[in-house]
């Protein structure tokens, strides 16, 4: 999903024109923008970068893991079928 530039600039623009109006100072304005595209971006159903990194590290540490489990079990398999073969 892509979200409007010239949107969020006008609502930006209008949201520190209020600010202005009521005399807030730049670090609540700033604080205040900030907390108003947090709600936006948790509305969109959208995750920050360090979340969306962290899963996809995990993701891939994860997938490794998986690929050297499957190999190992592959080894043990073919050393008991050969095993099992002799035995018999």
């Amino acid at each position: 999903m892509q979200i409007d530039n010239t949107l969020l600039d006008q609502i930006t623009q209008n949201v520190l024109d209020v600010f202005n109006k009521v005399g807030a100072t730049q670090e609540e304005i700033t604080r205040k923008v900030n907390d108003i595209f947090r709600d936006a971006v948790e509305r969109f159903d959208l995750v920050m970068r360090e979340e969306f990194d962290a899963a996809t590290e995990l993701l891939s540490t994860t997938r490794i893991r998986i690929e050297q489990l499957e190999k190992r079990v592959a080894e043990l398999e073919a050393g008991g079928s050969t095993k099992g073969n002799g035995g018999e």
